[in-house]
């Protein structure tokens, strides 16, 4: 049966190999062969599907308007003192509840003072433009806070908790550790809380209730409304039987607001309302931003712990757009749509195609994936718009659980469309890999360490939550990074990438032995064991695709060869050739290459480019020139840059502006404070800061004491009226417009529009699409009732002309005393910083007359709230490195209100060309380095041009006029060898910077001119000077990176050199394509963190910071708790995986690209004598030169094997496999490999010579059958309906069929298996009684035996004593004697053969028959022992 079977199978196999043949492609197995390119067209295409998909979902979610809502609004509270004395403190510094009230009183207050005290905000706003909206039931123009109070129960069972014998400290104990906001607990009291008057009831969860507490999960629930007259606290009661009626005077508008009192705001900060129980605490509240027409909820949680502390504290922000109207993008949507309808449609046919096989395919579930988050995109994106509309159609926005179902709901479509768009970049992976092939090696190889990195994932899981388990026992006591099992995880996973800073900050026993060991296990062998899989599926994979790689090649060429043609398209084609092989011009054609084997085509090819690709060997004179002019230009950067003065003046300058401290008013304040550069954060104190910091940075950084010895005395080291930041970097002044005095600032200011509030960012946006705002006290829609006017939605960068939000036709215009002050400057011209235009004021250099200017401009609204921006300019010359400063000081604000600030001082060195000869010398050690190298640049110039020309001339000669133009040279000429553009970049830009620094020093002789001139011109001049000297910089830099490049090319001759070369030239191609797939990877991830995190994380708030951060995980810099500050759910979805992704397979797959293509061999040894003999032999004579003996190889002998590479060894293992396969399947083109003919193996008999007719036989059916289907095949149009119609059918059925044959040969085998196994177990039983029964029988005879030999033995002796005396039996005994008579020696000899019959007798009847069954299947036999023992058998 198994012969039967076996015969079988393989007779299947044989089929399977003719069906290979037959179809062209093995239909079980993934295929290895290349397979027919899609044109590039197809990528195109899918990149402009891609990109509009990007820019859809890029305008819907509007990820930098909300981060700059979330951040303006976040900043307002976290970035400003809410306390001064005794110290500044901030929200972070909040420790208990005591700092809670503070920090409560100061928001309150901050919101009344808002637009009445503060003049520079808007009425009830936070940071100017964030409107507090009030809730349901709060009078329209009041601001309210719901503030949710959850109390912790307390016990008196001293026994369960502090014991009978601390329980006269503690009679009362909490029930809980802390109680976490918006979640239910059975630890939380309810009780109510009376005091005086009021009885505040607790409120009991309620999703569909107002006012029900934070997260509508119930608590002790407070609304706090505030207006310009005060603050007041309404104690919210829930049960509905409140005969409290509503009073507008208490900010009461309606009965949607139930209270059972209401209490100051002074007396709510006190117990009992903050007392001991207190266990948590959620202040929400709404801001209405009229610029981005946008509305965030802040949720401000504080959580406090039985320790007696605050647990944690937190803001939380979530911002909705109300203004989505956008009527052109809705063309793009509608594009975006069809086309993903188009890949849907293919996706099925595909499915419908290739199914079943298709839907093992990656890619198929990737595009689904994709398919179904665009379209998800599409359906949530218009769920969301009518509840919107609703939403901002009536005064739902007041109701918080509105604003959180849709919040909910925009959430989800950030979620879907990261997601889809992720996944669309991915799909460019498979359109490219459909086109490249070397995209595929790439995907394969991920492909292939895929289930090995998951297996050493698992495997190393294990013991990584040991060492977790550890770290969190160890150090949870002493480090934050490790107080519970998340944070230890995430702590842990970010040391295994190498972050060290979850180690510092504490100090322990085992934290050196945990360091050590973790680090070993996991970041060195780990990650090397990560090294090793990649590896070897890069090597495994490019050993597969050897095949495919070469058939490209091929083909390349020979359709480079095909389509051929002229550089210049009308260059005249040559006539026809001549027989004897000449070409036009005369130059000999090589044979076809074609048909040469591919190893040897290589080289052919390469030896007839030896020349064009040969490059002019550089000699040791040519480097050390080279090396002169390098030094040289460093030099003179050197000397003209100054680069370590400019930074030290701009440490110094940035010192004096940020640490001068000067009294200013606090915000929403009249108390005035010193306050610092560092502690501006509203508009008020950029205000109050230009008005009394600016004066004290100009006039007062300098000591007075220095100021009167340095501008009087016998050595005078500072003109009279001169004023100097720290001692001598001295202010620049000029004259005024007037002419009449000096000046010593410049002030630039941009003012945003201001238009009333329409509850729209644009007028094309309908009326029925616009946000109302609330309803008047008649009923009518008012859509400026929060916000009567609405600005900018565009940051207004101080630097940036004619910006959208600019209100560039305001016309304003100042007089201080008679002279112009302050006037509206039109862009493009001068007079204004950077030529923006603006509003621009010039200050004096006296300083009454300053302070006198500042104070008018801010009695005749020049500080504004309009006020965008801010820039101070002033010119400074520091006298003892003669250098030039220009000091820029910053403020713009973004349409949120959070402030900006910046301090920029860029420096000059001058040459003072009106010193003229007394300085000659110091401009000759100035200039003398750059003459020397513009002329070895010049030099190097010709040299490289006399090498092209070389090259035209040898290309004219050698080649076919065809080839030889002018255009065609060039190009050749620079592609040939890559150092020859990089020279030729370098000259290039050191002609660009030497015409710049030229025209820079023509600018420079005009500063003594200007200086004499309008205070204005002067800083525009410095300004412009500046700038040209920054242009050079970056030239220079960029040269400089240039120049130290060539050196590479003096030293590419030596062999080791040339190994490096070598390995980048044949690895070029992959580390291309690798730096495309891991680009779009990238981007892929880029998009994905910014639509997830960008609202919520500044780091990723647009395209380029999202590249930024997302790029610096490959570089070991990441952070996750932002991420999951911003979204807990997607930070993990994002982190984990991102980041074994990057840092462990691309860095790994790129280290594998380069391990197989470096080149391993062996190099040259080097002579060095040989090398220093042109150098040092006539200098040094006592030494022979030429005495340089080197073991060098016999160059005919065998070369030494080295140790194995990688790639090598996956090549052998590649081969033996293949071998292996090679060996069972076949190989479709030959004979197996592996076979032998049977006349080698065994003796060909007649049964033999049977089965090789019947099995030519069976192959001649099988081959017939199969020419059927070829024939069939051929009738048929589409091949892919005839392999599943009619060849997969004829397989299925014979698959089939063989399988019940099998089955049924397997029955019958266990059937036969089972009786001859009983027979067999019955037939050794009756063997064994009968061995036993032998055995005994043969004992009894062996006992016999021996009895009769001693009785024998007995009668022999008596025997002998009756014939022999004593005497002749003593000399028998002796070997003495007398003859032993003849009868006696045969009596003897019987005696002997006797014994021999007997011992013959027992072996006999001790054998064992060979077949244990022949004693009961002979009957002939007669044997009556045999006879006997059946018969004790049987009995």
């Amino acid at each position: 049966m198994d012969e039967k079977q076996d015969g079988r199978y393989q007779r299947l196999r044989r089929r399977h190999v003719y069906l290979h043949r037959l179809a062209g492609d093995d239909v079980f197995a993934t295929k290895i062969e290349s397979q027919p390119k899609a044109p590039f067209i197809m990528v195109i295409r899918f990149a402009i599907y891609a990109f509009i998909a990007t820019f859809v979902i890029k305008a819907r979610s509007q990820v930098e308007d909300l981060s700059i809502a979330n951040d303006g609004t976040k900043s307002a509270l976290t970035e400003q003192y809410f306390e001064h004395e005794p110290k500044p403190r901030k929200f972070e510094d909040i420790k208990d509840a005591k700092d809670v009230r503070t920090w409560l009183q100061w928001l309150f207050n901050s919101l009344q003072a808002a637009g009445s005290t503060d003049e520079y905000s808007n009425q009830l706003s936070l940071n100017l433009h964030n409107r507090v909206t009030p809730t349901e039931g709060v009078c329209i123009n009041s601001s309210s806070i719901t503030l949710t109070f959850r109390r912790v129960k307390l016990s008196s069972d001293t026994e369960s908790s502090t014991t009978s014998r601390f329980s006269p400290l503690y009679p009362q104990t909490w029930t809980a550790f802390t109680i976490e906001p918006g979640e239910a607990s059975s630890d939380e009291a309810t009780s109510p809380i009376v005091d005086g008057n009021f009885n505040w009831l607790h409120s009991p969860a309620c999703k569909s209730c107002p006012n029900a507490g934070y997260k509508q999960m119930g608590g002790y629930v407070a609304v706090a409304t505030t207006s310009k007259d005060g603050t007041v606290v309404h104690l919210v009661d829930s049960s509905g039987v409140s005969d409290v009626m509503p009073d507008p005077t208490l900010n009461h508008c309606d009965g949607n607001l139930t209270r059972s009192g209401t209490v100051a705001l002074e007396e709510f900060l006190r117990e009992p309302f903050f007392d001991s129980q207190l266990g948590s605490l959620t202040a929400e509240f709404q801001t209405y931003n009229a610029n981005f027409q946008s509305l965030t909820k802040v949720t401000v949680l504080f959580q406090f712990s039985a320790a007696g502390n605050l647990f944690s504290h937190r803001v939380e922000t979530q911002t909705l757009q109300l203004d989505i109207s956008h009527s052109w993008i809705q063309y793009f949507e509608y594009t975006y749509l069809v086309l993903t309808c188009f890949y849907f449609f293919d996706l099925v046919y595909r499915i419908g195609k290739g199914f079943p096989t298709y839907l093992r395919n990656f890619w198929c579930y990737v595009n689904a994936c994709s398919i179904v988050g665009s379209i998800s995109c599409f359906g949530i994106w218009y769920f969301y718009m009518p509840t919107l509309d609703t939403f901002r159609r009536t005064r739902l926005f007041q109701d918080y659980t509105n604003f959180d179902n849709r919040s909910d709901t925009f959430g989800f479509y950030i979620l879907t469309s990261s997601f889809a768009v992720f996944t669309i970049y991915l799909r460019m992976l498979q359109f490219l890999g459909h086109t490249r092939s070397r995209v595929v090696l790439l995907l394969r190889t991920i492909t292939f360490s895929a289930g090995n990195m998951i297996i050493y994932i698992l495997y190393i899981g294990v013991i990584f939550i040991g060492f977790s388990t550890f770290a969190l026992t160890s150090f949870s006591s002493v480090s934050a990074n490790f107080i519970n099992p998340w944070v230890t995880f995430v702590s842990t996973f970010s040391l295994f990438m190498g972050d060290l800073r979850v180690m510092s900050g504490f100090n322990t026993t085992f934290k050196v032995p945990f360091m050590w060991l973790f680090m070993f296990f996991f970041f060195f062998l780990s990650v090397q064991m990560f090294n090793a899989i990649i590896n070897y599926a890069y090597n495994r994979v490019s050993e597969d695709m050897k095949s495919v790689f070469q058939r490209e090649q091929l083909e390349k060429q020979l359709t480079k060869t095909k389509g051929e043609r002229s550089f210049w398209p009308f260059q005249r084609k040559p006539k026809a050739e001549e027989e004897d092989g000449l070409t036009y011009g005369g130059a000999m054609k090589g044979p076809d290459l074609t048909t040469l084997d591919p190893a040897v085509r290589e080289k052919v090819e390469e030896y007839r480019e030896r020349d064009t690709k040969k490059s002019a060997k550089d000699g040791l004179c040519t480097a050390m020139v080279y090396f002169v002019m390098v030094g040289c230009y460093i030099g003179f950067l050197y000397v003209n840059m100054l680069v370590e003065e400019k930074n030290q003046l701009r440490l110094a300058v940035e010192s004096i502006v940020r640490q001068t401290e000067v009294p200013m008013l606090l915000p929403y304040s009249n108390r005035t404070m010193l306050q610092t550069w560092d502690d501006i954060s509203t508009w008020s104190q950029v205000a109050s800061w230009m008005q009394v910091g600016l004066p004290a940075v100009v006039f007062n950084s300098t000591a007075q004491a220095f100021m009167e010895t340095a501008t009087s005395g016998s050595q005078q080291l500072i003109g009279a009226g001169m004023r100097c930041l720290r001692s001598w970097n001295c202010l620049i002044t000029g004259t005024g417009n007037g002419g009449n005095s000096t000046r010593i600032a410049r002030i630039t200011q941009k003012r945003s529009k201001r238009l009333p509030n329409q509850g729209s960012r644009s007028e094309a946006t309908p009326q029925d699409e616009r946000f109302i705002g609330g309803f008047a006290e008649t009923g009518d829609e008012v859509q400026g009732l929060l916000v009567n006017e609405s600005g900018f939605f565009q940051i207004i960068f101080p630097d940036v002309a004619q910006n959208e939000a600019e209100d560039a036709a305001l016309q304003f215009q100042l007089v201080f005393e008679n002279q112009p002050l302050c006037q509206t400057v039109a862009a493009a011209a001068g007079g204004s910083y950077r030529k923006s235009g603006g509003i621009v004021c010039e200050l004096s250099s006296n300083i009454a007359t300053f302070e006198r200017q500042l104070e008018t401009m801010l009695a005749s609204s020049f500080f504004v709230k309009e006020s965008a921006s801010f820039v101070i300019e002033l010119v400074a010359h520091n006298s003892n490195r003669d250098m030039l400063s220009y000091i820029v000081l910053t403020f713009y604000q973004t349409p949120a209100g959070k402030v900006h600030k910046d301090i920029r001082v860029f420096s000059l060195a001058l040459f003072g060309w009106d010193v003229g000869v007394d300085k000659l010398g110091y401009f000759i050690g100035r200039l003398l380095p750059g003459a020397i190298y513009m002329t070895l640049v010049v030099a190097f110039t010709i040299m490289l041009y006399q090498e092209m020309q070389t090259e035209h001339t040898r290309r004219s000669v050698a080649e076919s006029a065809e080839k030889s133009g002018l255009f065609t040279t060039i190009f050749t000429f620079f592609a040939s060898d890559v150092f020859r553009p990089v020279d030729a970049i370098s000259y290039l830009m050191s002609f660009w910077s030497f015409v710049l620094f030229v025209l820079w020093l023509v600018k420079e002789g005009d500063l003594q001119q200007k200086l004499q001139g309008n205070y204005g011109e002067i800083v525009d001049f410095a300004s412009e000077l500046i700038a040209q000297e920054k242009e050079y910089n970056r030239i220079s830099a960029a040269n400089l990176l240039l120049l130290f490049v060539r050196p590479l090319r003096f030293i590419r001759e030596d062999p080791r050199m040339q190994r490096l070369n070598q390995t980048l030239q044949d690895a070029k191609t992959d580390i291309f394509w690798f730096i495309v797939v891991l680009c779009i990877v990238l981007f892929a991830c880029t998009l994905l963190a910014n639509v997830s995190f960008g609202p919520f994380f500044p780091g990723c708030i647009d395209i380029s910071a999202s590249f930024l951060f997302c790029f610096s995980f490959i570089l070991g810099e990441f952070d996750f708790w932002s991420l999951y500050r911003a979204n807990p759910v997607m930070a993990v979805i994002f982190f984990f995986p991102y980041l074994i992704l990057v840092y462990c397979v691309f860095t790994n797959i790129f280290f594998a690209i380069l391990d197989r293509f470096f080149v391993s061999a062996d190099p040259p040894p080097m002579k060095l004598k040989r090398k220093l003999k042109p150098l040092l032999s006539k200098i040094c004579r006592c030494i022979d030169w030429d005495d340089d003996f080197v073991m060098e190889e016999d160059p005919k002998g065998a070369k030494k094997e080295g140790p194995q590479s990688r790639a090598d060894r996956v090549a052998v293992t590649a081969k033996i496999i293949h071998d292996i396969r090679k060996g069972l399947d076949g190989d479709s083109g030959s004979r197996l490999a592996q076979s032998k003919p049977l006349t080698e193996v065994c003796d060909v008999d007649e049964k033999l010579s049977n089965v090789v007719k019947w099995s030519k036989e069976e192959a001649a059916s099988i081959v017939s059958e199969f020419q059927n289907l070829l024939v069939k095949k051929q009738r048929h149009k589409n091949e892919d309906v005839f392999l599943k119609q009619v060849v997969m059918k004829k397989v299925d059925a014979d698959e089939t069929k063989t399988r019940e044959e099998m089955e049924e040969a397997h029955r019958q085998m266990r059937y036969a298996a089972e009786v001859h196994e009983v027979m067999a177990v019955r037939d050794q039983q009756t063997l064994a009684k009968y061995i036993w029964l032998l055995e005994q029988k043969i004992q009894k005879k062996m006992t016999d035996k021996h009895a009769l030999m001693m009785e024998v033995q007995h009668l022999q002796d008596e025997m002998d004593k009756m014939r022999f005396t004593k005497e002749d039996l003593r000399n028998q005994a002796n070997g003495v004697g007398a003859d032993v008579p003849q009868e006696e020696d045969e009596g003897s000899a019987s005696e002997a053969e006797l014994g021999e019959m007997i011992q013959a007798n027992v072996a006999s009847a001790s054998r064992v028959p060979l077949d244990p069954n022949s004693a009961m299947e002979d009957t002939g036999r007669s044997d009556p022992a045999t006879a006997d023992m059946l018969k004790a058998l049987n009995g």
